[in-house]
């Protein structure tokens, strides 16, 4: 079912009509039915309705896309988990990937994938913020960069140990690597998972992203190169220590949601 974004033309406006940002009930989607009845026999109240984006590439390497935040993330596990089973390496840990829901309303997906996995050690894999555009202060949100390498957090939602090992595998690697402070539990999944049953040793990766959040919901530009970089740093985590590893990333597919 196709729609429009509904409001008044601007050119029909008052000045002071035209400076006020419209509340939620100020805004519709109009699917071009004739009547409430019409709307009614194709559309149901609660139906989930989402942006008519699919993937493009603006330049190069780089993409656009609805959703990476975190399409992004579900690829860089899914695929982690299929490169790590047909190595002929035999692994000192057992690895599960789980792709959550509902990161965005209070880790949910997380809480419940930590209970049953119950793992020693987990990495948490997102999108984080490219501030390298012209609306971003890198003295108040740090400097990130698209094509910078992936992104490694710092701070009291990440274990120490788990962040010395994912530097070590990105220098062994020379894999190019972005580091990101966080002085509070991060917006992502690691902090439900931090805490799961008796805690849990967290990491976090994040892939950089410009315009997270935004009316086009993470249509943002990010590069190809930095998903199979982020997979190749996350790989020889599981290789080192006889453990459960719970690799996440939240993803909240609707139903006409593709794996790019």
């Amino acid at each position: 079912m196709k729609g429009v974004t509904g409001k008044r033309a601007v050119h029909l406006m008052d000045e002071e009509d035209r400076k006020k940002v419209p509340k939620k009930h100020e805004i519709w989607i109009d699917i071009g039915a004739a009547s409430k009845k019409d709307a009614l026999a194709r559309v149901a109240i609660g139906d989930v309705a989402t942006y008519d984006h699919e993937f493009e590439l603006i330049h190069g390497s780089i993409g656009a896309a609805r959703a990476f935040d975190n399409k992004a993330g579900a690829y860089i596990v899914g695929e982690t988990l299929i490169r790590l089973a047909t190595e002929k390496k035999k692994l000192a840990a057992k690895v599960v990937s789980v792709a959550t829901t509902q990161e965005e309303i209070g880790v949910r997906g997380a809480t419940t994938a930590v209970y049953a996995v119950n793992p020693h050690i987990a990495l948490a894999v997102d999108v984080g913020h490219a501030t390298d555009h012209p609306d971003c202060d890198n003295r108040k949100f740090g400097e990130t960069k698209l094509g910078g390498g992936p992104m490694i957090c710092r701070g009291p939602n990440i274990n120490p140990r788990v962040y010395e090992r994912l530097v070590t595998c990105a220098k062994k690697l020379k894999i190019p690597y972005q580091l990101e402070a966080d002085p509070r539990p991060t917006g992502t999944d690691a902090r439900a998972i931090q805490m799961g049953r008796a805690g849990v040793a967290t990491g976090l990766v994040s892939v950089p992203l410009r315009y997270m959040h935004t009316p086009e919901r993470g249509r943002g530009p990010r590069r190809r190169g930095e998903l199979r970089k982020a997979v190749r740093r996350v790989r020889p985590v599981a290789r080192k220590r006889r453990l459960r590893a719970l690799v996440v990333a939240t993803f909240a597919p609707t139903n006409n949601t593709k794996i790019l």
